[in-house]
Protein backbone atom coordinates (compact mmCIF):
# COMPACT_ATOMS: atom_id res chain seq x y z
CA UNK A 1 0.00 0.00 0.00
CA UNK A 2 1.37 3.36 -1.01
CA UNK A 3 2.58 5.37 1.96
CA UNK A 4 2.43 2.60 4.55
CA UNK A 5 5.35 2.04 6.91
CA UNK A 6 6.08 -1.30 5.21
CA UNK A 7 5.41 -0.08 1.66
CA UNK A 8 7.54 -2.04 -0.79
CA UNK A 9 7.74 -5.10 1.45
CA UNK A 10 6.61 -8.27 -0.34
CA UNK A 11 5.01 -10.96 1.82
CA UNK A 12 3.91 -14.43 0.76
CA UNK A 13 1.13 -15.70 3.02
CA UNK A 14 0.88 -19.47 2.87
CA UNK A 15 -1.36 -19.80 5.92
CA UNK A 16 -4.72 -21.15 6.95
CA UNK A 17 -7.19 -20.51 9.76
CA UNK A 18 -6.19 -17.72 12.18
CA UNK A 19 -2.70 -17.49 13.74
CA UNK A 20 -0.49 -17.21 10.65
CA UNK A 21 -3.11 -15.22 8.76
CA UNK A 22 -3.26 -12.69 11.61
CA UNK A 23 0.52 -12.25 11.44
CA UNK A 24 0.39 -11.34 7.76
CA UNK A 25 -2.71 -9.19 8.34
CA UNK A 26 -0.72 -7.01 10.75
CA UNK A 27 2.01 -6.66 8.12
CA UNK A 28 -0.60 -5.82 5.47
CA UNK A 29 -2.19 -3.14 7.65
CA UNK A 30 1.27 -1.61 8.08
CA UNK A 31 1.62 -1.31 4.32
CA UNK A 32 3.18 -4.57 3.09
CA UNK A 33 2.00 -6.13 -0.17
CA UNK A 34 0.68 -9.46 1.13
CA UNK A 35 -0.18 -12.20 -1.35
CA UNK A 36 -2.48 -14.82 0.17
CA UNK A 37 -1.88 -18.29 -1.29
CA UNK A 38 -4.70 -20.78 -0.86
CA UNK A 39 -5.86 -24.01 -2.50
CA UNK A 40 -8.04 -23.85 -5.64
CA UNK A 41 -11.00 -25.02 -3.53
CA UNK A 42 -10.41 -22.14 -1.11
CA UNK A 43 -9.27 -22.10 2.48
CA UNK A 44 -11.43 -24.01 4.96
CA UNK A 45 -12.44 -20.91 6.94
CA UNK A 46 -14.35 -19.61 3.92
CA UNK A 47 -16.97 -22.25 4.69
CA UNK A 48 -16.58 -22.97 8.42
CA UNK A 49 -16.19 -21.20 11.76
CA UNK A 50 -19.27 -19.08 11.23
CA UNK A 51 -20.63 -19.30 7.67
CA UNK A 52 -23.97 -17.60 8.20
CA UNK A 53 -26.81 -16.10 6.26
CA UNK A 54 -25.73 -12.60 7.29
CA UNK A 55 -22.49 -12.89 5.27
CA UNK A 56 -20.12 -13.24 8.23
CA UNK A 57 -17.07 -15.36 7.37
CA UNK A 58 -14.20 -15.90 9.79
CA UNK A 59 -11.86 -15.89 6.78
CA UNK A 60 -12.67 -12.30 5.84
CA UNK A 61 -11.61 -10.76 9.13
CA UNK A 62 -8.05 -12.08 9.03
CA UNK A 63 -7.56 -11.87 5.26
CA UNK A 64 -8.72 -8.42 4.15
CA UNK A 65 -6.01 -6.08 2.85
CA UNK A 66 -4.35 -8.97 0.97
CA UNK A 67 -4.21 -10.05 -2.65
CA UNK A 68 -5.56 -13.55 -3.27
CA UNK A 69 -4.09 -16.24 -5.50
CA UNK A 70 -4.93 -19.92 -5.73
CA UNK A 71 -2.31 -22.65 -6.24
CA UNK A 72 -2.34 -26.40 -5.77
CA UNK A 73 0.84 -26.89 -3.77
CA UNK A 74 0.47 -30.67 -4.00
CA UNK A 75 1.50 -30.34 -7.65
CA UNK A 76 5.10 -29.66 -8.57
CA UNK A 77 3.99 -26.88 -10.90
CA UNK A 78 2.04 -25.16 -8.13
CA UNK A 79 4.91 -25.43 -5.64
CA UNK A 80 7.31 -24.19 -8.30
CA UNK A 81 5.24 -21.01 -8.67
CA UNK A 82 5.73 -20.34 -4.95
CA UNK A 83 9.47 -20.91 -5.29
CA UNK A 84 9.57 -18.42 -8.14
CA UNK A 85 7.57 -15.86 -6.14
CA UNK A 86 9.94 -16.40 -3.19
CA UNK A 87 12.92 -15.24 -5.25
CA UNK A 88 11.83 -11.62 -4.92
CA UNK A 89 9.83 -11.83 -1.67
CA UNK A 90 10.95 -10.36 1.63
CA UNK A 91 8.84 -12.50 3.94
CA UNK A 92 7.22 -15.94 3.79
CA UNK A 93 4.64 -16.84 6.46
CA UNK A 94 3.29 -20.36 6.97
CA UNK A 95 1.44 -22.13 9.77
CA UNK A 96 1.19 -25.74 8.69
CA UNK A 97 2.34 -28.62 10.86
CA UNK A 98 6.13 -28.84 11.12
CA UNK A 99 7.52 -30.74 8.17
CA UNK A 100 4.57 -30.14 5.83
CA UNK A 101 6.28 -27.33 3.89
CA UNK A 102 9.50 -29.34 3.64
CA UNK A 103 7.61 -32.19 2.01
CA UNK A 104 6.31 -29.78 -0.64
CA UNK A 105 9.76 -28.37 -1.27
CA UNK A 106 8.80 -25.09 0.39
CA UNK A 107 10.62 -25.35 3.71
CA UNK A 108 13.05 -22.82 5.11
CA UNK A 109 16.20 -24.49 3.81
CA UNK A 110 14.88 -24.73 0.26
CA UNK A 111 13.51 -21.18 0.03
CA UNK A 112 16.48 -19.66 1.85
CA UNK A 113 18.79 -21.25 -0.71
CA UNK A 114 16.74 -19.57 -3.46
CA UNK A 115 16.62 -16.21 -1.66
CA UNK A 116 19.10 -15.77 1.24
CA UNK A 117 17.43 -12.45 2.20
CA UNK A 118 14.07 -14.10 2.81
CA UNK A 119 12.62 -13.91 6.34
CA UNK A 120 10.76 -17.19 6.78
CA UNK A 121 8.14 -17.26 9.55
CA UNK A 122 6.60 -20.47 10.93
CA UNK A 123 3.68 -20.50 13.35
CA UNK A 124 2.69 -23.89 14.75
CA UNK A 125 0.74 -25.37 17.61
CA UNK A 126 3.70 -26.46 19.71
CA UNK A 127 6.91 -25.41 17.98
CA UNK A 128 9.42 -26.93 15.59
CA UNK A 129 11.00 -29.21 18.18
CA UNK A 130 10.00 -31.05 21.34
CA UNK A 131 7.83 -34.14 21.84
CA UNK A 132 4.63 -32.44 20.60
CA UNK A 133 6.21 -31.15 17.37
CA UNK A 134 3.98 -33.25 15.11
CA UNK A 135 0.71 -32.33 16.77
CA UNK A 136 -1.77 -29.97 15.22
CA UNK A 137 -2.56 -26.98 17.39
CA UNK A 138 -5.91 -25.36 18.14
CA UNK A 139 -6.57 -22.30 20.27
CA UNK A 140 -8.84 -24.12 22.73
CA UNK A 141 -6.34 -26.96 23.17
CA UNK A 142 -3.43 -24.64 23.88
CA UNK A 143 -5.50 -22.48 26.23
CA UNK A 144 -6.16 -25.65 28.20
CA UNK A 145 -2.58 -26.92 28.09
CA UNK A 146 -1.11 -23.52 29.06
CA UNK A 147 -3.12 -23.52 32.29
CA UNK A 148 -5.28 -20.58 31.28
CA UNK A 149 -8.52 -22.55 31.42
CA UNK A 150 -7.71 -23.67 34.97
CA UNK A 151 -7.90 -20.12 36.33
CA UNK A 152 -10.48 -18.45 34.05
CA UNK A 153 -14.03 -18.50 35.39
CA UNK A 154 -15.95 -17.91 38.60
CA UNK A 155 -14.23 -18.50 41.92
CA UNK A 156 -14.94 -21.98 43.26
CA UNK A 157 -16.30 -23.24 39.95
CA UNK A 158 -15.10 -26.57 38.55
CA UNK A 159 -16.42 -25.75 35.07
CA UNK A 160 -13.57 -25.27 32.53
CA UNK A 161 -13.76 -21.87 30.88
CA UNK A 162 -11.82 -20.38 27.98
CA UNK A 163 -11.16 -16.69 27.41
CA UNK A 164 -13.80 -16.71 24.60
CA UNK A 165 -11.52 -14.71 22.29
CA UNK A 166 -8.84 -16.90 20.63
CA UNK A 167 -5.88 -15.48 22.50
CA UNK A 168 -3.49 -18.32 21.64
CA UNK A 169 -4.11 -17.79 17.93
CA UNK A 170 -4.10 -14.00 17.96
CA UNK A 171 -1.13 -13.66 20.31
CA UNK A 172 0.87 -16.09 18.19
CA UNK A 173 0.09 -13.94 15.14
CA UNK A 174 1.21 -10.75 16.89
CA UNK A 175 4.39 -12.35 18.27
CA UNK A 176 5.15 -13.72 14.81
CA UNK A 177 4.74 -10.27 13.25
CA UNK A 178 7.09 -8.78 15.87
CA UNK A 179 9.59 -11.52 15.11
CA UNK A 180 9.37 -10.82 11.38
CA UNK A 181 10.01 -7.10 11.91
CA UNK A 182 12.98 -7.88 14.18
CA UNK A 183 14.41 -10.24 11.55
CA UNK A 184 13.99 -7.59 8.86
CA UNK A 185 15.88 -5.11 11.03
CA UNK A 186 18.64 -7.68 11.54
CA UNK A 187 18.75 -8.21 7.77
CA UNK A 188 19.70 -4.58 7.23
CA UNK A 189 22.93 -5.29 9.13
CA UNK A 190 23.70 -8.83 7.96
CA UNK A 191 22.17 -8.92 4.49
CA UNK A 192 20.55 -12.27 5.33
CA UNK A 193 17.10 -13.34 6.37
CA UNK A 194 16.46 -15.98 9.00
CA UNK A 195 13.90 -18.45 10.28
CA UNK A 196 11.40 -16.93 12.75
CA UNK A 197 9.02 -19.13 14.67
CA UNK A 198 6.53 -19.12 17.51
CA UNK A 199 3.76 -21.41 18.71
CA UNK A 200 0.25 -21.20 20.08
CA UNK A 201 1.24 -22.91 23.34
CA UNK A 202 4.14 -20.53 24.05
CA UNK A 203 2.08 -17.51 23.04
CA UNK A 204 -0.58 -18.50 25.57
CA UNK A 205 1.98 -19.14 28.31
CA UNK A 206 3.67 -15.80 27.63
CA UNK A 207 0.48 -14.03 28.75
CA UNK A 208 0.30 -15.78 32.14
CA UNK A 209 2.66 -13.22 33.65
CA UNK A 210 0.89 -12.91 37.03
CA UNK A 211 0.05 -16.58 37.40
CA UNK A 212 3.47 -17.82 36.34
CA UNK A 213 5.20 -15.15 38.42
CA UNK A 214 3.27 -16.22 41.52
CA UNK A 215 4.07 -19.87 40.89
CA UNK A 216 7.78 -19.26 40.33
CA UNK A 217 8.12 -17.06 43.42
CA UNK A 218 5.98 -18.93 45.91
CA UNK A 219 4.81 -22.20 44.37
CA UNK A 220 1.20 -20.95 44.47
CA UNK A 221 -0.96 -22.43 41.71
CA UNK A 222 -3.52 -19.95 40.40
CA UNK A 223 -7.19 -20.83 40.77
CA UNK A 224 -10.36 -19.34 39.34
CA UNK A 225 -11.01 -15.89 40.69
CA UNK A 226 -13.80 -14.53 38.50
CA UNK A 227 -13.10 -10.96 37.36
CA UNK A 228 -11.22 -10.09 40.55
CA UNK A 229 -7.57 -9.08 40.35
CA UNK A 230 -5.19 -11.51 42.01
CA UNK A 231 -3.14 -8.84 43.75
CA UNK A 232 -5.42 -5.91 44.55
CA UNK A 233 -8.89 -5.05 45.90
CA UNK A 234 -11.27 -3.55 45.02
CA UNK A 235 -10.18 -4.27 41.45
CA UNK A 236 -13.27 -5.90 39.96
CA UNK A 237 -16.85 -5.39 38.76
CA UNK A 238 -19.22 -3.93 41.35
CA UNK A 239 -23.03 -3.70 41.23
CA UNK A 240 -24.78 -0.36 40.95
CA UNK A 241 -28.49 0.44 40.70
CA UNK A 242 -28.58 -0.35 36.97
CA UNK A 243 -25.79 -2.84 36.34
CA UNK A 244 -22.07 -3.21 36.92
CA UNK A 245 -19.16 -0.84 36.73
CA UNK A 246 -15.51 -1.88 37.07
CA UNK A 247 -13.00 -0.17 39.35
CA UNK A 248 -9.23 -0.50 39.60
CA UNK A 249 -7.91 0.39 43.04
CA UNK A 250 -4.33 -0.85 43.38
CA UNK A 251 -2.78 1.58 45.89
CA UNK A 252 -3.50 3.23 49.21
CA UNK A 253 -3.74 6.59 47.48
CA UNK A 254 -6.45 5.33 45.12
CA UNK A 255 -8.23 3.57 47.98
CA UNK A 256 -8.58 6.84 49.86
CA UNK A 257 -9.81 8.60 46.72
CA UNK A 258 -12.28 5.81 46.00
CA UNK A 259 -13.77 6.02 49.49
CA UNK A 260 -14.11 9.80 49.15
CA UNK A 261 -15.79 9.42 45.72
CA UNK A 262 -18.47 7.09 47.09
CA UNK A 263 -19.09 9.34 50.08
CA UNK A 264 -17.51 6.99 52.64
CA UNK A 265 -14.14 8.62 53.51
CA UNK A 266 -13.99 6.90 56.92
CA UNK A 267 -14.00 3.51 55.24
CA UNK A 268 -10.42 4.09 54.06
CA UNK A 269 -9.13 3.73 57.62
CA UNK A 270 -11.55 1.13 58.91
CA UNK A 271 -9.95 -1.97 60.44
CA UNK A 272 -9.84 -4.85 57.99
CA UNK A 273 -10.05 -2.52 55.01
CA UNK A 274 -7.23 -0.09 55.79
CA UNK A 275 -4.39 -2.08 54.18
CA UNK A 276 -4.00 -3.89 50.85
CA UNK A 277 -3.58 -7.22 52.65
CA UNK A 278 -6.67 -6.57 54.75
CA UNK A 279 -8.79 -5.77 51.73
CA UNK A 280 -7.63 -8.95 49.98
CA UNK A 281 -8.26 -11.06 53.07
CA UNK A 282 -11.73 -9.57 53.64
CA UNK A 283 -12.67 -9.32 49.99
CA UNK A 284 -16.20 -10.72 50.24
CA UNK A 285 -17.09 -8.43 53.12
CA UNK A 286 -15.55 -5.49 51.26
CA UNK A 287 -17.61 -6.20 48.15
CA UNK A 288 -20.82 -6.43 50.16
CA UNK A 289 -20.02 -3.17 51.92
CA UNK A 290 -19.23 -1.32 48.70
CA UNK A 291 -22.20 -2.63 46.77
CA UNK A 292 -24.47 -1.59 49.63
CA UNK A 293 -23.47 1.98 48.78
CA UNK A 294 -23.14 1.70 45.02
CA UNK A 295 -26.58 0.14 44.45
CA UNK A 296 -28.19 3.35 45.67
CA UNK A 297 -27.31 5.16 42.43
CA UNK A 298 -26.92 4.41 38.73
CA UNK A 299 -23.54 3.49 37.29
CA UNK A 300 -23.17 6.76 35.36
CA UNK A 301 -23.49 8.71 38.60
CA UNK A 302 -20.65 6.78 40.24
CA UNK A 303 -18.44 6.87 37.17
CA UNK A 304 -18.67 10.65 37.11
CA UNK A 305 -17.70 10.88 40.78
CA UNK A 306 -14.85 8.38 40.42
CA UNK A 307 -13.47 10.20 37.40
CA UNK A 308 -13.53 13.48 39.34
CA UNK A 309 -11.34 11.86 42.00
CA UNK A 310 -8.98 10.27 39.48
CA UNK A 311 -9.98 6.69 40.26
CA UNK A 312 -9.69 4.29 37.29
CA UNK A 313 -13.18 3.01 36.48
CA UNK A 314 -15.41 2.27 33.52
CA UNK A 315 -18.73 0.83 32.38
CA UNK A 316 -19.13 -2.89 31.72
CA UNK A 317 -20.03 -2.71 28.02
CA UNK A 318 -21.33 -5.32 25.64
CA UNK A 319 -19.68 -5.36 22.20
CA UNK A 320 -22.24 -2.97 20.69
CA UNK A 321 -21.74 -0.48 23.50
CA UNK A 322 -17.97 -0.80 23.21
CA UNK A 323 -18.00 0.24 19.54
CA UNK A 324 -20.44 3.06 20.32
CA UNK A 325 -18.13 4.55 22.94
CA UNK A 326 -17.02 8.09 21.98
CA UNK A 327 -13.36 7.33 22.77
CA UNK A 328 -13.37 4.26 20.54
CA UNK A 329 -15.03 6.26 17.76
CA UNK A 330 -12.48 9.06 18.13
CA UNK A 331 -9.57 6.64 17.76
CA UNK A 332 -10.82 5.36 14.39
CA UNK A 333 -10.15 1.67 14.95
CA UNK A 334 -12.80 0.62 12.43
CA UNK A 335 -11.87 0.94 8.77
CA UNK A 336 -13.78 0.31 5.57
CA UNK A 337 -12.67 -1.79 2.64
CA UNK A 338 -14.69 -3.35 -0.14
CA UNK A 339 -17.86 -1.72 1.17
CA UNK A 340 -17.53 -3.40 4.58
CA UNK A 341 -16.10 -2.46 7.95
CA UNK A 342 -13.23 -4.23 9.72
CA UNK A 343 -11.11 -3.84 12.85
CA UNK A 344 -7.76 -2.27 11.97
CA UNK A 345 -4.47 -3.18 13.60
CA UNK A 346 -4.33 -0.91 16.69
CA UNK A 347 -0.96 0.69 15.99
CA UNK A 348 -0.84 4.45 15.51
CA UNK A 349 1.94 5.55 13.15
CA UNK A 350 1.30 9.24 12.70
CA UNK A 351 3.37 9.72 9.54
CA UNK A 352 2.59 6.37 7.90
CA UNK A 353 -0.82 5.38 9.30
CA UNK A 354 -2.46 1.99 9.13
CA UNK A 355 -4.89 1.83 6.22
CA UNK A 356 -7.40 -0.59 4.73
CA UNK A 357 -7.27 -0.61 0.95
CA UNK A 358 -8.98 -3.82 -0.07
CA UNK A 359 -11.57 -6.21 1.23
CA UNK A 360 -11.04 -9.97 1.38
CA UNK A 361 -10.36 -11.36 -2.09
CA UNK A 362 -12.24 -14.25 -3.58
CA UNK A 363 -10.37 -17.46 -4.36
CA UNK A 364 -7.83 -16.77 -7.12
CA UNK A 365 -9.00 -13.20 -7.61
CA UNK A 366 -5.45 -11.90 -8.20
CA UNK A 367 -3.81 -15.03 -9.60
CA UNK A 368 -3.26 -13.70 -13.10
CA UNK A 369 -1.95 -10.31 -11.94
CA UNK A 370 0.50 -11.75 -9.39
CA UNK A 371 1.85 -14.37 -11.81
CA UNK A 372 2.27 -11.75 -14.52
CA UNK A 373 4.27 -9.59 -12.08
CA UNK A 374 6.47 -12.62 -11.39
CA UNK A 375 7.33 -12.89 -15.08
CA UNK A 376 4.92 -15.53 -16.32
CA UNK A 377 3.61 -14.98 -19.83
CA UNK A 378 -0.11 -15.08 -20.60
CA UNK A 379 0.29 -18.49 -22.22
CA UNK A 380 2.18 -19.84 -19.21
CA UNK A 381 -0.48 -18.55 -16.84
CA UNK A 382 -3.30 -20.11 -18.84
CA UNK A 383 -1.38 -23.40 -18.99
CA UNK A 384 -1.03 -23.43 -15.20
CA UNK A 385 -4.76 -22.77 -14.84
CA UNK A 386 -5.65 -25.46 -17.37
CA UNK A 387 -3.48 -28.00 -15.55
CA UNK A 388 -5.10 -27.26 -12.20
CA UNK A 389 -1.84 -26.03 -10.65
CA UNK A 390 -3.34 -22.53 -10.42
CA UNK A 391 -6.90 -21.22 -10.27
CA UNK A 392 -8.70 -17.96 -10.84
CA UNK A 393 -11.66 -16.33 -9.13
CA UNK A 394 -14.76 -18.33 -8.58
CA UNK A 395 -17.95 -17.48 -6.71
CA UNK A 396 -18.13 -18.83 -3.16
CA UNK A 397 -21.32 -19.58 -1.30
CA UNK A 398 -21.24 -16.22 0.45
CA UNK A 399 -20.15 -13.29 -1.70
CA UNK A 400 -19.10 -10.27 0.34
Amino acid sequence: MAGGALAGLKVLDCTHVIAGAYCSLVLADLGADVVKIEPPAGESTRGMLGLRADAFRAFDHVNRNKRAIALDLATEAGADVVRKLARTADVFVENYRPGAMDRMGLGYERLSAINPRLVYCSVSGFGLDGPYRERGGFDLVTQAMSGIMSFVGEAGSEVPCSTAVPISDLNAGVFAAVGVLAALQSRTATGRGQHVETSLLESALAYTIWETGMYLSSGEVARRNGARHRLAAPYEPLKTADGHIVVGVNSQRLWARFCKAIGEPALAGEAGFDTPAGRMQNRDALQARLEGVLTTQRGAYWLERLEAEGVPAGPLNDIAQAWDDPQVKARGLLGEAGGRRFVKTPIKLHDTPVALERGPGEVGQDTRAVLAEAGYSSDEIEALIASGAAAVERRTETKA
